[in-house]
């Protein structure tokens, strides 16, 4: 634990675990499209997770107060799922966005600019 900087950023060992493959071959997901905070498509998209061995992450409603409202999931299963998964809860998949730092060039920019 010598590595540990908590306070002041992430310890090397959460850095190691979180970069470290899924032991059954599975990827995060984003499903943003398709799901709405009904009945019937909760219940189609959590019951698919369940028996299909698929780890929810976050599920996030839109607005909770508006009956069919958008909802947003992360999800995370086997690339071999995936048009399973659209085909039964008639959600839309999409991979996680990367944020890469300085990735721009300065020199770029300057042009953009004029």
């Amino acid at each position: 634990m010598t590595e540990c900087q908590w306070p002041n950023g992430t310890c090397a060992c959460y850095t190691a675990n979180s970069t470290k493959a899924d032991q059954y071959g599975r990827v995060w997901m984003h499903c943003e499209e398709g799901l709405s905070l009904s009945k019937a498509s909760m219940t189609r998209f959590v019951m698919y997770c369940l028996t299909n061995h698929i780890e929810i992450g976050q599920i996030q409603p839109f607005n909770y107060r508006y009956r069919n409202s958008q909802v947003s999931a992360t999800v995370r299963l086997k690339p071999d799922q995936f048009a399973e998964f659209e085909t039964a809860t008639k959600g839309r998949l999409r991979r996680p966005p990367t944020i890469s730092v300085n990735s721009s060039d300065a020199g770029q920019l300057k042009e953009a600019d004029q």
